[in-house]
């Protein structure tokens, strides 16, 4: 019996798809879906298919990490509970 040439032997990997420019088509890491990479939208081209696969597997973008700006910190203020017990425990106690 021979095999088709299509068929592929257990176990080995079978052929990649390649798209309408001759471009190799991968899978998305998140919707498994096929892409030409030179199509995405995605700043990690080879792993997502688009910058919506991108920013739901990750939670962030790449490009929005990238243009992120660190903001200072704001001076927290003392409690007020913790400036009145600095009064109470300063003042003397009053004896009458």
């Amino acid at each position: 019996m021979v095999e088709s040439p299509d068929a592929t032997a257990p176990g080995s990997l079978p052929p990649p798809t390649f798209g309408a420019e001759n471009e190799e088509m991968l899978r998305c890491a998140r919707c498994e879906l096929r892409y030409q990479p030179s199509k995405s939208t995605s700043a990690l081209r080879l792993t997502y298919c688009s910058f919506l696969c991108e920013l739901g597997d990750l939670g962030f973008s790449i490009s929005g990490l990238e243009h992120m700006e660190p903001q200072p910190k704001a001076l927290e203020a003392p409690a007020p509970d913790a400036e009145a017990e600095r009064e109470e425990q300063g003042e003397p106690a009053a004896v009458e």
